[in-house]
């Protein structure tokens, strides 16, 4: 086993929970219950630990929870679909891998489940119906658009593992906004926050670029702190393995890099979001809220990571609990 230092990761905003945060990781243990999402007490004792709940309460740290919960359903669900996808050995196989997306999708838009459906479906339908009295026509056909290329990113990624394909930098660079569904967790920030932002001010250049950024921050953090599942794994959608793979560089020089480079995507952001234009009074009050909670996820996704058993058995990777992130050391076995 080779020991790898984390540097610091660089993510200025303060720490934010809502204060439903345990009434919220309740009622998610309880809907996957509900909807027979796990499949063993094992199963669901590591779902516990990992704390779905806490990330929508950190990331949205003033949402009602009557919301909170329709936000902390869905990315319990995407990770669920995620697990249930690694057990099933479909992630490998995109025809398959196809076909649920096809009937999740069908489900996500409106069509009813039949009662031989799959629990994942079941629990969509669920989702569905809960954000409808929320949301108009509108933006729940944009949410299934969001959904949709999530779904196919992930087919993305099936193709690479079935042909054994490690992808370029690059190309992974830029499909990684959608594999890590992040956009799906935007649009529902009009959900959250209860605000309706116009076609002009999402499509915004200074908008566009700032949920990009965000994505970019959050998904390579993952990248940092899933490391170790992924190397086990041997799934090679990581930015730190693809460095670490196609530049034949070391691992240590690998993290530095990925760490350094979300440094550069956090900095931007703040320089871009002190200099954004004014969309009038109304959609300014709008767009301060996005921004609030773009910052909250970056945030609250490092301090979510330390909290949760998701990503790192502690015989696997040990992640010290310093809300700063600095100096962590992780054990990254080659086996």
């Amino acid at each position: 086993m080779q020991n790898f230092t984390i540097p610091a990761i660089y993510c200025p905003f303060p720490s934010a929970i809502s204060p439903h945060a345990d009434a919220l990781q309740n009622h998610t243990l309880d809907w996957v219950k509900h909807f027979n999402l796990v499949k063993d007490e094992p199963a669901f004792a590591h779902l516990r630990a990992s704390r779905f709940g806490w990330l929508a309460a950190r990331a949205y740290p003033n949402a009602s929870l009557d919301r909170l919960e329709i936000v902390a359903d869905w990315n319990t669900w995407l990770f669920m679909l995620d697990d249930q996808c690694d057990e099933w050995g479909i992630g490998k196989h995109p025809e398959q891998l196809g076909a649920l997306h096809f009937k999740c999708l069908e489900t996500l838009s409106g069509s009813p489940p039949q009662e031989q459906d799959m629990a994942l479906v079941q629990a969509m339908y669920d989702i569905r119906s809960r954000l409808q009295p929320f949301m108009p026509l509108s933006w729940l056909t944009r949410f299934v658009q969001s959904v949709a290329e999530y779904f196919e990113s992930t087919l993305w990624e099936a193709r690479n593992r079935d042909q054994g394909i490690w992808p370029e930098s690059k190309t992974y660079i830029q499909m990684r906004p959608y594999t890590g569904g992040l956009y799906t967790d935007i649009d529902l920030i009009e959900l959250t926050e209860a605000v309706a932002l116009p076609l002009s001010v999402r499509k915004h250049i200074s908008i566009q670029h700032l949920t990009n950024l965000t994505n970019n921050v959050v998904c390579w953090s993952n990248d940092v702190i899933s490391l170790q599942k992924e190397f086990n794994h041997r799934d090679m959608h990581n930015l730190v393995l693809i460095l670490h793979h196609r530049q034949q560089i070391s691992l240590q020089a690998a993290i530095n890099r990925v760490v350094k480079l979300i440094e550069r995507q956090v900095r931007r952001f703040i320089i871009l979001e002190s200099s954004l234009p004014s969309f009038g009074a109304e959609n300014d009050e709008a767009v301060k809220k996005l921004i609030a909670v773009l910052r909250a996820w970056m945030r609250g996704n490092l301090d979510w990571s330390l909290e949760s058993g998701r990503y790192r058995p502690v015989n696997e990777i040990e992640l010290s609990r310093d809300s700063q992130h600095a100096g962590n050391r992780a054990a990254i076995s080659p086996s």
